[in-house]
């Protein structure tokens, strides 16, 4: 399964599953977005889902409809995720160099609930299905080296760093139920998401990346594939961090 499948990271991750050979179930907000990926991938057994990951009774109903679909879950990648909102303070930003004073609770706390509270929300059903199944299984969680450095909007940097809490967490309990959960925290990304970023902002990132270039959305998607097999069936409560040098650790 891939959250935020419709494009991006998401989509290219899907893309790369399923050249491995895996059956997805692709999930996105935007109906639309997911059944472009699905047509990407030339049907086969897969199938695409419209959900709001934010929204926990709805993600209950999507794994409804994937149960139905799919015989069982083994891999899930929470890729879904936004770095703004409507009332969330980035015109003032771009205005004033602040931010937080200009921000609304609503949103502040959008951003958390796709970040945060919809990878909670996926990675409950997930589990549930792997562990009435009895079977091992991998979960991979999109952070962001925002979640490392706090470099990025405040509530974008809380609930990537939110994230990487929640994946050591559930990889603790987990673990000896046979199920791994390790995080990827991404650099600069050519993906439509940092296509928003200011160009002055964009340079001087690129600028300070050893690399001296942005990732491409495989360079995720080939972490997600070694987190999701067995070449790393040692590894969990774990990152990665393909950020070509940007935040070293």
């Amino acid at each position: 399964m891939v959250t935020g499948a419709g494009s991006g990271i998401g989509r290219a991750v899907a893309l790369a599953f399923a050249r491995e050979g895996a059956t997805l179930a692709l999930l996105d907000v935007r109906e639309n977005a997911a059944k472009e990926t699905l047509a990407l991938l030339g049907g086969r057994g897969h199938a695409a889902f419209a959900c709001d990951v934010s929204d926990g009774p709805g993600v209950a109903r999507c794994f409804e409809s994937i149960d139905a679909a799919c015989a069982r879950v083994d891999v899930i990648v929470n890729s879904a995720g936004i770095d703004r909102a409507p009332g969330d303070g980035f015109e003032k930003l771009m205005k004033t160099g602040q931010q937080l004073v200009h921000m609304s609770d609503e949103g502040f706390q959008r951003v958390m609930a796709v970040n945060v509270n919809g990878t909670f929300h996926c990675t409950r059903e997930a589990v549930r299905r792997m562990q009435r199944d009895a079977r091992p299984g991998s979960i991979v969680n999109i952070s962001s080296i925002a979640g490392l450095s706090a470099n990025g909007s405040p509530h974008y940097a809380a609930s990537k760093a939110a994230v990487l809490g929640l994946t050591r967490a559930c990889a603790r309990e987990l673990g000896p139920h046979g199920i791994r959960v390790n995080a990827i925290c991404p650099g600069v990304i050519d993906t439509p998401m940092t296509a928003e970023v200011p160009e002055f902002a964009l340079k001087a990132l690129l600028a300070a990346t050893p690399l001296r270039r942005k990732g491409l959305p495989d360079d995720i998607a080939n972490a997600a594939l070694y987190l999701a097999s067995d070449e790393s069936a040692f590894v969990t409560g774990q990152w990665l961090s393909p950020n070509g040098g940007l935040v070293m650790c």
